[in-house]
C-alpha cells in the first residue's frame, strides 16, 4: 500500500500522506456505522468488511499469468497512474 500511495503522490506532484490509525477504534466505528445505517436503509460509509481489507498486507503477482497466458502488461504502474491521473484532471475530478 506505501508503495501504491507514494506513486500515485508523486504522479500528481504531492507529498505522499501517511498515516499511522489505530485498527480497533476504526473496527468499532465501522460496527457502529452499519448498526445504525443498516436499520435505516442506509449504505454505511464505514463498515467493518472495509475496514478489515486495509488491515492486511496485500501484493499481486502476475508470474503465472506471464507463464500460462503470456501475458505482458502494455503499462507500468506509474505510466498507468499517471495517464489515469490525467484522465480525472481533465474531466475535473481532481
Amino acid at each position: 500500500m506505501r508503495e501504491l500511495v507514494t506513486t500515485i503522490a508523486q504522479a500528481a506532484g504531492v507529498p505522499p500522506r501517511r498515516w499511522r490509525v489505530p485498527f480497533w477504534p476504526v473496527y468499532l466505528a465501522g460496527a457502529a456505522c452499519e448498526a445504525i445505517c443498516k436499520p435505516l436503509g442506509i449504505n454505511p460509509p464505514l463498515y467493518r468488511r472495509r475496514v478489515d481489507f486495509f488491515r492486511k498486507t496485500r501484493w499481486f503477482d502476475i508470474t503465472r499469468a506471464r507463464r500460462e497466458l503470456g501475458f505482458a502488461p502494455r503499462t507500468d504502474l506509474a505510466t498507468g497512474i499517471r495517464k489515469t491521473i490525467a484522465w480525472y484532471r481533465e474531466h475535473g475530478y481532481l
